[in-house]
């Protein structure tokens, strides 16, 4: 599974590959199953399960497992000296011990999180992404990543007001979660956090339910189309105009434009 900034990949049973490195990505290797038999920068290092191994961009590396075995792979790609939300200090690259448990939950989520329609709305896959780098931080960080985000979350002020008069005004666009981030001078990691806690939806969400509110006028006013309709408001798809009018009012979007004729 493979999204702007991570991929996600669960290898099982018996695989091999060659010695290899990433110039702009972090991996998180970590055993589900079985051993892994780990290449790191030309030493051998056996991996339990459970027992996982963070490299460095660009650090070179192997492994094989055998069948019966399992193992989770995440990797993610750097990012620039401004954002400093994701990256790994240089301590990380040493084992690390991980809940089988908590980590099979988190990639359950993860992959129903992708399997969803709505990977077609650059928006929706923003927050999925993010959703999945909080995951992993916490694996990594535990409760620091959420002391860290509460401190990091301001309350309703000048940027947020900016902010949703931006989405207000431009909800039928393609809107970019980092050009909200950027206008509450923070990372989309923290923005997407304080947006929850202050609006109570995701910023995904509140453009949704804006477009739905629009939506509901012009089923009530015009003769347009519900396709029309869908694709004048910025909905990605026909049916997931269906899905988040459905979901906002109740309905389906020709259910409702009936209803309002009687």
């Amino acid at each position: 599974m493979i999204l702007p900034q991570l991929e996600l990949h669960k290898i099982s049973n018996t695989f091999e590959n060659m010695t290899h490195k990433h110039d702009n990505q972090y991996q998180l290797t970590i055993p589900m199953q079985g051993t892994c038999f780990f290449t790191h920068e030309h030493k051998p290092v056996t991996l339990s399960a459970g027992e996982g191994l963070i490299l460095q961009p660009r650090d070179s590396h192997s492994f094989h497992i055998e069948n019966g075995a399992s193992v989770l792979i995440i990797r993610i790609k750097t990012l620039d000296s401004n954002n400093q939300s994701h990256r790994m200090p240089e301590e990380f690259r040493l084992r690390q011990t991980f809940d089988i448990g908590k980590v099979a939950d988190y990639y359950q989520q993860w992959a129903s999180e992708l399997l969803v329609p709505d990977r077609l709305d650059p928006m929706a896959v923003d927050e999925t992404e993010s959703r999945i780098l909080a995951g992993v931080e916490e694996l990594l960080w535990g409760d620091s990543s959420r002391k860290t985000c509460r401190e990091n979350q301001p309350g309703p002020d000048f940027h947020y007001s900016r902010v949703l008069e931006y989405i207000h005004a431009h909800y039928a666009e393609p809107i970019n979660v980092d050009t909200l981030a950027s206008m509450a001078m923070q990372s989309r990691y923290h923005f997407i956090r304080s947006f929850k806690s202050i609006t109570g939806l995701s910023p995904y969400q509140y453009v949704l339910q804006r477009r739905v509110e629009e939506a509901k006028v012009q089923l009530k006013r015009t003769g347009k189309t519900v396709t029309e309709i869908s694709f004048e408001l910025g909905f990605a798809s026909t049916s997931q105009f269906h899905r988040a009018f459905l979901k906002n009012v109740g309905m389906t979007p020709e259910r409702y434009r009936n209803e309002m004729r009687i």
